[in-house]
């Protein structure tokens, strides 16, 4: 998550420091109006609704990290169908973690000027310098991540719509094409 300073149309900011010993829960919902800000930020026709479980808990020093977030995310949107152009509902269920570091401001500019590797199936970790984390943000970004990239509407047949090759056969219409230029063969001189 970057700072950027534009308005989240789903924050939900929470304070590390309350985070209980055993670990917290929280969980948000998104009214119709946040529901209505974030269609039109991943442009689409609507977000029905947005829900999501989260936990919070401390790590243990010798972990990466100082903090988790596990996220148990329930969603329902409308896409419109990339053949037909009509809307198509769609039901995200997805969960994802991400681990917290607290580092100075000065580490900051350095994290962020190193080159680092790292496997797509581990937990992605956020570098922090304050004792807040919009955990909205976080949400709406793993929504627009778990979309379907290319909505259809289930009862399409594939077969039917689209470009059909048609053969050297079916383009002659006229099998007994005439010369364009017998016309002037009448017109050639007789000498």
């Amino acid at each position: 998550m970057t700072d950027t300073g534009v308005e989240n149309e789903f924050s939900r900011i929470f304070n590390l420091d309350l985070i209980k010993k055993n670990g917290s829960e929280v969980e948000y919902s998104a009214n119709e109006e946040e529901c209505k800000k974030l269609a039109e930020r991943f442009s689409i026709p609507g977000v029905v609704r947005l829900n999501a479980r989260c936990e919070l808990k401390k790590l243990d020093e010798k972990l990466i990290g100082d903090y988790s977030l596990y996220v148990e995310m329930d969603a329902e949107i409308i896409q419109q169908c990339v053949m037909t152009l009509e809307d198509v509902s769609e039901s995200i269920k997805e969960n994802f973690s991400i681990i917290f570091k607290r580092i100075s401001l000065s580490e900051v500019n350095d994290a962020q000027s190193k080159e680092i590797d790292f496997d797509a199936d581990e937990e992605d970790i956020v570098f922090i310098h304050h004792k807040e984390i919009d955990i909205g943000e976080f949400i709406a970004e793993y929504l627009s991540l778990s979309m379907n990239p290319y909505p259809r509407r289930e009862d399409i047949d594939r077969n039917k719509l689209g470009y059909v090759l048609a053969t050297e056969d079916q383009l002659n219409t006229n099998p007994e094409k005439k010369n364009p230029f017998e016309v002037l063969k009448d017109l050639k001189h007789k000498t």
